[in-house]
């Protein structure tokens, strides 16, 4: 395991973010994992609660995916539950905030028409330099 690591766009020594002593590769994994649900589940929380009041949304649940096979950063369904990869922790924090109005405003429009990017925009006009951002430096953003 790489001795550094990206917290929220920060790269950081390992040691600074969990506990590491004589431990193995895999607990380490999984305590770094564990670290960045705890704080990203934080960080997001706080981020909904801000910009579901400018799109006057709300969703039912947020909630963390802790999978390591998938493609997406986030998610939205038709049960108003929102679903963020625990991932998206690696992060700069106004990445992370495309990705919570991105699916926030999927509560409003749930496909990508011109509609939705209006709303995303509304609240990030300059939304596309996070979504390439994602789209080129995304594939970093693993343990």
């Amino acid at each position: 395991m790489n001795e550094k690591v990206l917290h929220f766009g920060v790269e950081y020594p390992l040691q600074e973010l969990i506990e590491v002593g004589e431990v193995e590769e895999d607990a380490k994994k999984a305590k770094l994992k564990k670290m960045y649900v705890s704080t990203l589940r934080s960080y997001v929380n706080e981020r909904v609660k801000l910009y579901q009041k400018s799109l006057r949304v709300k969703p039912k649940t947020i909630e963390i995916d802790l999978s390591e096979h998938t493609k997406r950063w986030a998610s939205c369904n038709t049960d108003r539950v929102l679903v963020f990869h625990y991932r998206l922790a690696m992060a700069p924090k106004p990445i992370i905030d495309y990705v919570v109005v991105h699916e926030l405003c999927h509560l409003l429009h749930m496909n990508h028409d011109r509609s939705f990017w209006r709303s995303v925009g509304s609240v990030l006009p300059d939304y596309k330099k996070s979504r390439d951002f994602l789209d080129t430096y995304g594939f970093y953003f693993s343990i």
